[in-house]
């Protein structure tokens, strides 16, 4: 055993106690300037005269009322419940969503959304380069980040702890920043609302079984006018001969367990009546990319299916069966540098029935190749333009 050299260590706290003890008795020295401003003629007033006193612990303080959090009672029913949250992964991927939503894939994005997909200026390139740096480097926020055990490369290996930005905070940081700068790229879009970590509850009959789905935003851009329709009337009556992938002898319920104790409570994210939805951001906080491209897309179909049901059910009050008017939303779909943009249609909660949704995507883009320190200096390769052109096209649909 190497013998090293034993050093002193002071504890944080009980310095800083030791240092207020002594500072904290220190006075207030008169330094003579209210004797020569009162010899020049200025009034000099009393601070206690117009500062507000503290309040004593006997005195009875009016505050507002703190906001009751939401508690959800799950109570056993009668009939069990398949419910899909952010932990359910689609085995089959996209063919499997689209049995459970009752919604037929396009391959490409509206027509409407690429046109308005400009090229980006290259002040618009480096001020999108200068966020991501910000929200994946240069952010000085630290967290003790999750310990990363690779089975495979490494088996028996367990990484140290590190100190660093969270993934969490850096998808957050960087969404808004590009949000901030499509807000000024788009004029009208500064009448838009935007709420922050929304959960959507929404529950619905599939044939013979109830099903419940519970998913959560990063952000729900609101918009006071709602998105125009892509396919009319005689669009979505031709939808009904348009055939639905065959998954069998595999069940579109596969991978979510029924359960008996649930809460019938349907919400959306955003209470007003006064907003629509436009577009929805959801982020995937995994360090490592678990699902292949066609379970990503999937995952982006159940999420913007949940949150425009939720809305047609409790801002329309549309309990079931086909809608008049469909309810179209846009979903962005981020994990680190993986970006899934997509437009849905809703046309019916009737998940059985002959009249189908619509769900328009496109493959995933990346907007990065890498970006780290290197030589202790930031750097950033392999950026995309196109994700934040196609961002811009979504943006501007009014």
């Amino acid at each position: 055993m190497r013998i090293s050299e034993v050093r002193l260590a002071n504890n944080i706290g009980a310095h800083f106690r030791a240092l207020w003890l002594v500072k904290g008795k220190r006075r207030v020295s008169d330094t003579g300037a209210e004797a020569i401003l009162a010899a020049k003629g200025v009034p000099v007033i009393d601070p206690q005269e117009i500062l507000s006193r503290p309040y004593r612990k006997n005195e009875e303080i009016c505050l507002p009322p703190e906001p009751i959090p939401y508690s959800e009672s799950l109570e056993k029913k009668e009939i069990p419940c398949h419910r899909f949250s952010r932990r359910f992964s689609p085995v089959v991927g996209l063919s499997q969503v689209q049995l459970i939503t009752n919604s037929v894939v396009r391959s490409t994005l509206p027509q409407a959304v690429l046109d308005k997909a400009t090229d980006n200026t290259v002040n618009e390139d480096e001020r999108v380069k200068e966020a991501i740096l910000h929200a994946h480097l240069l952010d000085s926020h630290q967290e003790k980040l999750p310990r990363i055990i690779d089975v495979i490369n490494k088996p028996g290996w367990v990484d140290k702890l590190e100190y660093g930005i969270p993934l969490s905070r850096k998808n957050k940081t960087l969404t808004y920043q590009l949000l901030l700068l499509l807000d000024q790229i788009v004029p009208e879009a500064a009448e838009r609302q935007l709420v922050e970590d929304a959960l959507t509850q929404i529950t619905l009959k599939h044939s013979d079984r109830l099903i419940q789905m519970n998913h959560r935003a990063a952000f729900i851009l609101s918009s006071p006018t709602p998105l125009p329709q892509l396919l009319h009337a005689e669009e979505i009556k031709l939808l009904e001969v348009e055939p639905m992938p065959d998954i069998y002898p595999l069940s579109p319920f596969i991978n979510s367990r029924a359960q008996w104790n649930y809460s019938l409570n349907d919400r959306y994210g955003v209470t007003s009546g006064f907003y629509h939805p436009h577009t929805i951001f959801i982020h995937h906080n995994q360090p490592r990319m678990p699902h292949k491209e066609d379970n990503f897309c999937g995952i982006s179909l159940l999420y913007a299916f949940s949150h425009a049901a939720a809305y047609a059910k409790e801002i329309l009050k549309i309990e079931e069966g086909d809608l008049e008017k469909p309810v179209v939303l846009q979903v962005v779909h981020i994990n680190r540098q993986h970006y899934h943009l997509g437009v849905f249609q809703l046309n019916t909660l009737n998940l059985t029935g002959s009249t189908k949704n619509v769900f328009w995507t496109q493959p995933w883009e990346i907007l990065f190749g890498k970006c780290c320190y290197e030589a202790a200096r930031p750097v950033l390769e392999g950026y995309n333009p196109r994700v934040f052109s196609l961002l811009k096209g979504l943006h501007a649909q009014k």
